[in-house]
């Protein structure tokens, strides 16, 4: 799905028509198969400008804060591996950004390394969680569901984040301040989804790839709604009240 226009992190943001003062949004991508979707279309309705900075492509995280928040996406890989070669960079640049007060969202593998960076543990699951979630809410901009889900890790509450989504298999999001980890994933459309199939060990069956797939039911759709009113509620300090 295209990002609305996305930058790389690198790349300079004035002289093509952008208005001065404009707004930015860094995304923090961990893989092609797993892009911004939701968000970035979400972000264009925002007037955000998005950069991307490919971590999987060697691209750098930026040095200093210069953005007005940061989203950090999902991986298939896991955010306890510290053999991962980018991921000690990740974990300082999400620990540079939360001390500048830049509200950073961690989504499914970005909210667990919001997670770690605030102390919390990572665990693995006993069984992955893939397919349409529901959660329980604990505040009024996040929707309890359908959530698209699909990790094989979660995170524990971190010391002094309020918790704001949970089902019996996990805690499914929190807030920290302006910061918020979710480990399910709103920006996520139907393609994107499907490319993940290749990711997952065991393959899902197909009580699971129906539902998703093949009888939605309008699914999809409902979760987009939601995600937009996730995105703006986190984007507007709405979710900070916990």
């Amino acid at each position: 799905m295209a990002e609305a226009g996305p930058r790389r992190a690198g790349a300079e943001v004035t002289g093509d028509g952008e208005p001065p003062g404009a707004r930015r949004l860094l995304v923090v991508e961990h893989g092609s198969h797993a892009p911004a979707g939701l968000l970035a279309d979400w972000a264009a309705t925002r007037s955000l400008r998005i950069q991307t900075v490919a971590l999987h492509a060697g691209e750098p995280l930026p040095a200093a804060p210069g953005f007005d928040a940061v989203a950090i996406l999902g991986s298939e890989l896991t955010a306890y591996d510290d053999s991962l070669p980018w991921l000690a960079a990740e974990l300082d640049f999400i620990e540079r950004m939360l001390a500048a007060s830049v509200p950073v969202l961690g989504i499914c593998f970005g909210g667990q390394t919001l997670a770690r960076v605030l102390g919390a543990r990572l665990y693995r699951l006993a069984v992955p969680e893939i397919g349409w979630a529901q959660v329980t809410s604990e505040h009024p901009g996040l929707a309890e569901g359908p959530w698209l889900s699909w990790h094989r890790d979660a995170f524990d509450l971190p010391a002094g984040a309020a918790q704001i989504a949970a089902n019996a298999v996990c805690v499914q999001g929190f807030s920290y301040g302006p910061h918020a980890g979710l480990q399910f994933h709103p920006e996520a459309t139907q393609p994107i989804a499907a490319s993940w199939l290749r990711f997952a060990v065991p393959p899902p069956g197909e009580e699971i790839t129906g539902p998703l797939f093949r009888a939605a039911d309008g699914a999809w759709d409902r979760a987009a709604a939601h995600a937009s009113a996730l995105f703006s509620a986190w984007l507007d300090g709405g979710l900070a009240d916990g």
